[in-house]
């Protein structure tokens, strides 16, 4: 009976043991996972942040003034009066230069975080866009 009782007992603590390992496999399993997600979502969070302001990504004056400016000045470049915001189609915008332009582009504290994220040739690109819809 002793040795029934003792191998009773141990099948028991195998069980356990069996168990025990098992949730700990699950664990490594889980936190590797939850790991994957984490970089998944951080390179696609640098992407969303990164994409707009890469060169090849507003390859034309259109495509810059549509996500860099279009947000403030309004699709057809016509400005928010009520909230001072300029046109751009106005008798006194086309008046300007483009250098006066790309110096407002560049220039204004208003459009500085714009600024940062726009070339040379970008802003160029963006005034010429801006002298087509002022036709």
């Amino acid at each position: 009976m002793a040795n029934f009782a003792t191998l009773s007992t141990q099948g028991g603590k195998g069980h356990g043991a069996h168990k025990f390992v098992k949730t700990q496999t699950e664990r490594k399993a889980i936190m590797k996972t939850s790991k994957l997600a984490m970089l998944v979502l951080t390179i696609a969070v640098a992407l969303f942040i990164l994409l707009p302001s890469l060169s090849w990504a507003g390859d034309d004056g259109a495509t810059l003034f549509k996500t860099k400016c279009a947000a403030c000045h309004g699709v057809d470049g016509a400005g928010k009066p009520a909230a001072k915001i300029p046109s751009l189609v106005s008798d006194e915008a086309k008046k300007m230069s483009d250098a006066d332009l790309a110096k407002a582009v560049t220039e204004k504290p208003k459009h500085a975080g714009i600024a940062k994220s726009l070339t040379p040739d970008q802003v160029k690109m963006v005034v010429s866009y801006i002298r087509s819809i002022q036709k």
